[in-house]
Order: C-alpha cells, then sequence, then structure tokens
C-alpha cells in the first residue's frame, strides 16, 4: 500500500500499540488537508492481480453460458451488471483514496469497510458468481464440482455450516465487532499483512451473510420473514457499535494522534464520524434490504391468498 511503514517502524507501532497508546509514525499517508488527496490512487499487484482474474474468470462463464442458452438466460443482464459493480466496488475500497487515507483517518477507514461489507458483498452476491465461475470450467469439471459436497463427510458439513443463518450470524457480528477492538483494529494499521486479513475477513464473511439473504437460489436462501429478522438484528448490533463510537467519552485508537490533527481533526472528532458512519447510511443498506424482502414476502402472501381464493 501507498504510504505503508517500514518493516522496523511497523515493528515499533506494533509494541506501542499493545502497550496502549501512541504512534510510531504519524502520518503514513503523506497527504494532509489541502491536498490533492482524490489523486490518492495506487496499483497494489495483488489486488489488481486478483481482480483481473475474477474478472476473467466470470466474464469467460457468462460468455459461455450466454453463448449457449442466449443472452440474459440463466444469469440475467441485471445480475451481470451487479456482478461487475462489485468488482469494481471492491476496486474502489482497495485502490482508491479510501486505501491511502485510511491510515490517517478513522472515518475513512470505517467507510472502506463499509464499501466492502454493505456495497461490494451484496452486489457480489446478487451476480450469481458461483454459476458464472462454474460455467468458466471445462465442461467435465462442472459436475463435480457442483458435487463436491457429496466427495465427503468434511465437505459436506463445510457446506452445510456455510447456509447456517444461526452460525453465519454470528459470524459476521464476531468479524465486525471484533475488528474494532482497539489492539487488533491499531494492528492492522501497522502490520499490511494482518490489514489484508482484515479486509478479506470483512469481504468474505459478508458474502456468505448476503448470501443467505439474497442468493439466486431461491430454495437455498431464508424465505422473506426470517430474512428480514435475519438483516433487522444485524443492522441493529452494528448500529449499536456506531452509537458507542460516535459518543463515546473519548478516543478508542491512539494510534491516529498526530494524524487526524493534520486534517483539521481531533482523533475523538474523527472516532465520531466513523462511528455516524456505521449507525447511520451503513446500516440504512440493511434496513433497506430488509424493507424489500418484507414488501416480497407480503406480495408473495398475497398472491397465495389470492390463489386460495379462486380454488
Amino acid at each position: 500500500m501507498n504510504g505503508r511503514v517500514s518493516k522496523l517502524s511497523r515493528i515499533g507501532s506494533l509494541a506501542i500499540v499493545a502497550g496502549g497508546g501512541g504512534v510510531a509514525e504519524a502520518h503514513p499517508s503523506g497527504y494532509r488537508a489541502g491536498d490533492a488527496w482524490w489523486q490518492a490512487w495506487h496499483v497494489d499487484g495483488l489486488v489488481v492481480f486478483v481482480l483481473g482474474l475474477l474478472a476473467a474468470w466470470f466474464g469467460t462463464g457468462l460468455y459461455r453460458l450466454w453463448r449457449r442458452a442466449g443472452v440474459g438466460r440463466g444469469i440475467p443482464v441485471w445480475r451481470a451488471a451487479a456482478l461487475a459493480a462489485g468488482l469494481a466496488a471492491v476496486c474502489l475500497a482497495l485502490l482508491s483514496p479510501l486505501d491511502v487515507l485510511s491510515d490517517d483517518l478513522s472515518w475513512v477507514h470505517m467507510t472502506q469497510h463499509m464499501v466492502l461489507m454493505a456495497v461490494a458483498a451484496p452486489l457480489m452476491v446478487l451476480g450469481a458468481p458461483g454459476l458464472a465461475a462454474v460455467w468458466a470450467l471445462p465442461r467435465r469439471w462442472r459436475s463435480l464440482v457442483g458435487d463436491w459436497p457429496q466427495w465427503n463427510r468434511v465437505a459436506g458439513e463445510l457446506w452445510r455450516a456455510s447456509w447456517n443463518p444461526w452460525w453465519i450470524w454470528l459470524l459476521h457480528a464476531v468479524v465486525l465487532w471484533g475488528w474494532h477492538l482497539p489492539v487488533l483494529y491499531q494492528w492492522a494499521l501497522v502490520d499490511p499483512l494482518v490489514h489484508d486479513i482484515e479486509h478479506l475477513s470483512f469481504f468474505l464473511t459478508a458474502c456468505l451473510f448476503w448470501r443467505i439473504a439474497i442468493d439466486h437460489r431461491r430454495h437455498l436462501r431464508l424465505n422473506p420473514g426470517l430474512g428480514v429478522l435475519y438483516l433487522f438484528t444485524t443492522s441493529l448490533h452494528a448500529m449499536v457499535l456506531g452509537i458507542f463510537m460516535t459518543l463515546a467519552p473519548q478516543h478508542w485508537y491512539p494510534i491516529y494522534e498526530g494524524r487526524t490533527e493534520l486534517w483539521n481533526l481531533s482523533p475523538l472528532e474523527d472516532q465520531q464520524l466513523a462511528g455516524a458512519i456505521m449507525w447511520m447510511p451503513a446500516c440504512a443498506v440493511y434496513i433497506v434490504v430488509a424493507a424489500g424482502l418484507f414488501a416480497s414476502w407480503i406480495q408473495g402472501l398475497e398472491r397465495a391468498g389470492r390463489y386460495e381464493t379462486v380454488c
């Protein structure tokens, strides 16, 4: 990442983080208020490679599927657009100024995480990436991949666990709250590997979370009524975390001392902005999707009622 601290300063920072205060490098991004921060795009070779590989993989699968079934069949055009938008959102989170400035400002770091969890992940799930990925494989492999949960008992248990709403709800909550503990949060800011693990865990658990609620396979996802409860309770605990951050009497992350001031914010003001972002716009995504599921549920009940009346 552009502006990452050197190995020695990371070690020093980590030691101070463990001790509970101070920072080894006060201004890792090199930007401050008044600078052209919007130009702080950067190229991370690994991120570019992975995103390019995924785009090529999904694109190949989509091309093969549409060539055989017709454009819009199997995967509708709007789902393909959602998949592309999801990849673009990951790119925005990891290669844009959001990534560079996240080391200076907690509210930017929070925005980056919310883009991964509440924008990129649901868009990717809506895009039916698994179906596109399977169609990119050679024909003789497709059925094998589709039957992988039946290969052995462990694979089957993993597959069932990945669709268990209770476990996925809990995993999503633990990852969200755990990475906001001061020790883990600050560790991610001083060690690039830990930072990458943080991003990966946010994104993958969010994909699992959203898949259970909005996956294109209706027989696997939650029914709309349970989906509303699933999303609403998640918005509640995320809102609580945002409120705690916003209303805390002192800042939680000493590592930002000496950084936020260059952006005309105190560390506490910066944290309050971060908490407000989680509290309102981020949680609003869960509420909006829950409202959509609720409307779908009511429409389904009305259709069922009309059918029974006719019969």
